[in-house]
């Protein structure tokens, strides 16, 4: 099967391996490049888990909180060129929508909504777009309530965005941003193990395993290889079992813990373009 240098250089910035790899990868999967990744890792290769992500090409997300912290969203509009997605009055008009949108529940709504002169944040987007010219959508909205809301943007390019949601309402801000800021670092799959799709953890188990089996040891080892790298996966992608990033010493959730022992994370939303 022939693979085009696009397809090579798409999974190459994806998992960073190298040219070669990437094409054999293709050729060995027909060119998916799901298939392709499956195959790296089952070699061996380090290749981060990709999870909450947008197809959007150029473009810039934000998250925000609303005044008492009890709602957030995650709002992320594309654009054209990477260039207009650093720019400031870009990323104004994003911010200014980002508060906006904390007043409704859907994209839709929202959309629709009338702003200042506007008979419509649509209309607002449209008017931007003849200002700039380059083509712009409101590509991404999500919202999560909880009695506690804390986001969190990668400011340095507005490529990562997340929310968390607590179970009780947190004293400690600069807390609540740790943990926020951690997500949006170290992008865990789930809070807990319970949470990791069956799905997910099969398809790990299936990749340990073709690595294993081609050690030269006995049943009996391999066996307890699976279970250890099993472990592992399950203990550096999951929220509150991951080292914080601010302090490696300790978990998340002790982490938490140190702050106040019955507060609890009900949910997280990060998203990556």
């Amino acid at each position: 099967m022939k693979i085009s240098i696009k397809e090579i250089n798409k999974l190459r910035k994806i998992t960073g391996i190298g040219i070669m790899d990437c094409k054999k990868a293709l050729i060995h999967s027909n060119g998916n490049i799901d298939k392709a990744i499956r195959v790296l890792r089952k070699k061996g290769e380090k290749i981060a888990i990709n999870r909450s992500f947008s197809k959007m090409k150029d473009g810039a997300i934000i998250s925000s909180v609303n005044f008492n912290y009890s709602c957030g969203t995650i709002i992320g509009i594309s654009c054209e060129t990477d260039f207009l997605s650093k720019n400031s009055e870009f990323l104004s008009l994003l911010s200014i929508l980002s508060k906006q949108s904390l007043l409704f529940n859907n994209k839709t709504d929202f959309l629709s909504s009338s702003y200042n002169e506007y008979g419509s944040i649509q209309e607002m987007i449209v008017n931007y777009m003849g200002i700039v010219g380059e083509k712009l959508e409101l590509k991404i909205f999500e919202k999560i309530d909880s009695p506690f809301v804390m986001n969190y943007t990668h400011n340095t390019n507005n490529k990562i965005a997340t929310l968390v949601g607590f179970s009780k309402k947190v004293n400690n801000i600069s807390m609540a941003k740790d943990i926020a800021m951690h997500i949006t670092a170290m992008n865990p799959i789930a809070i807990h193990e319970k949470e990791i799709p069956h799905s997910l953890i099969n398809e790990e188990i299936e990749i340990i395993e073709d690595q294993v089996q081609k050690k030269n040891k006995s049943d009996s080892i391999k066996k307890n290889i699976i279970q250890g790298k099993i472990k592992k996966f399950i203990l550096e992608n999951t929220l509150l079992n991951q080292k914080f990033i601010k302090e490696d010493k300790i978990t998340v959730q002790e982490y938490l813990d140190k702050h106040d022992k019955n507060l609890k994370i009900n949910l997280f939303k990060r998203i990556s373009i």
